[in-house]
C-alpha cells in the first residue's frame, strides 16, 4: 500500500483511529504489563531521563518509567487511546504529558529526548522507515532506543487464519507487522542510523481457564480481531466465530486450560 501523498496517508492514519477504537484495549494492556516491565527493566537507569514512548496505547510503558524518575511523553495516534493513557497516569499522580501523534511524523525536536520506546505499537504502522527515521530523528546521538514486537509464532497464525481466509490479501508491497519480530530483517532496518543492535527473544502467554473465556476475550477484546469481524458479512461473522473457538479448542489442556505461547521479540540500540 502507497501512503506516500498526504491523502493515502490521511486515508491510513484514519483507518488505525478507526481500529484501534474498536474492542476494549484496556483489556489487552492490562495483560501486556509484564511486557512493558520488561522492556523498561532493559532500559537500565533512567533517572530523569527524557524519554519518549511512540504508539503508548494505555500507558503501560509510560507508568513503569514514570515510576522510575523518567520525564515522559507518550504519543498516540489514536485519540482513545491518549484519553485512557492521560485519565490512569493522572490517577496515579505520574506527570506524565500524552499527545496525539503519528509516529511516522512526530512533532518532536531533532535530538529531544535520552530514550525512545515502543512496546507492541510502532511493529502496526504502515511505513516502518518512516517510523525508524523518525525515532532516530528524535533521539539524541548515544539515545537508547527499546522496541518490543511480536514474534511470529505459529498458535497466533492458528489464532488468525479463521479471520485471514475471509479478508482479501494485503496489497502489493503492504508492510508486515511481523517483520518487526524478526532480528534479521529489524537489524537490517536500523543498521544505518543505530549502532550497538541487540535482539532477544523472550516468552509471554495469553492464558485462559477455559476455551470459552479465551474466545470471548479475543472475540471482544482485542481490536483486530473485533474489526476484522465486524467488517464480514453475519453468516462469515457466525463462520469465523465457529472456527476460531475451534481453533482455541484445540489448543486446551486435559484440565481445559488454555495457553497460547506468544514471544516477543526485545530490540534495543544506541543512536549514532
Amino acid at each position: 500500500m502507497d501512503d506516500s501523498t498526504p491523502a493515502a496517508s490521511a486515508q491510513a492514519q484514519e483507518r488505525a483511529r478507526a481500529l484501534w477504537s474498536t474492542g476494549d484495549y484496556a483489556r489487552i494492556a492490562e495483560r501486556l504489563e509484564p511486557v512493558a516491565a520488561e522492556l523498561v527493566g532493559a532500559l537500565g537507569d533512567i533517572g530523569a531521563a527524557r524519554l519518549l514512548d511512540v504508539a503508548a496505547g494505555t500507558g503501560n510503558v509510560a507508568v513503569a518509567a514514570a515510576e522510575q524518575g523518567a520525564q515522559v511523553t507518550a504519543t498516540d495516534l489514536t485519540p482513545s487511546m491518549v484519553a485512557l493513557g492521560s485519565t490512569r497516569t493522572e490517577a496515579a499522580r505520574l506527570p506524565v504529558v500524552w499527545q496525539e501523534a503519528d509516529a511516522a511524523d512526530l512533532p518532536f525536536d531533532d535530538a529531544a529526548v535520552d530514550v525512545a520506546t515502543s512496546c507492541l505499537g510502532v511493529m502496526f504502522a504502515p511505513e516502518p522507515a518512516a517510523v525508524i527515521a523518525e525515532l532516530a530523528r528524535v533521539l539524541r546521538p548515544g539515545g537508547l532506543l527499546a522496541v518490543v514486537a511480536w514474534v511470529p509464532h505459529p498458535t497466533a497464525e492458528r489464532l488468525t487464519k479463521a479471520f485471514l481466509r475471509h479478508q482479501p490479501p494485503p496489497p502489493p508491497g503492504a508492510a508486515d507487522p511481523r517483520d518487526w519480530g524478526r532480528p534479521e530483517v529489524v537489524e537490517g532496518w536500523l543498521s544505518g542510523a543505530f549502532t550497538d543492535v541487540a535482539c532477544a527473544e523472550r516468552a509471554f502467554s495469553w492464558d485462559f481457564a477455559t476455551p470459552a473465556e479465551a474466545t470471548e476475550y479475543f472475540l471482544t477484546a482485542s481490536p483486530w480481531h473485533v474489526a476484522s469481524l465486524s467488517a464480514l458479512p453475519p453468516t462469515q461473522q457466525a463462520v469465523v466465530h465457529s472456527e476460531t473457538r475451534a481453533a482455541i479448542a484445540e489448543l486446551a489442556t486435559a484440565d481445559g486450560r488454555v495457553s497460547m505461547p506468544s514471544p516477543y521479540l526485545l530490540v534495543t540500540a544506541a543512536r549514532r
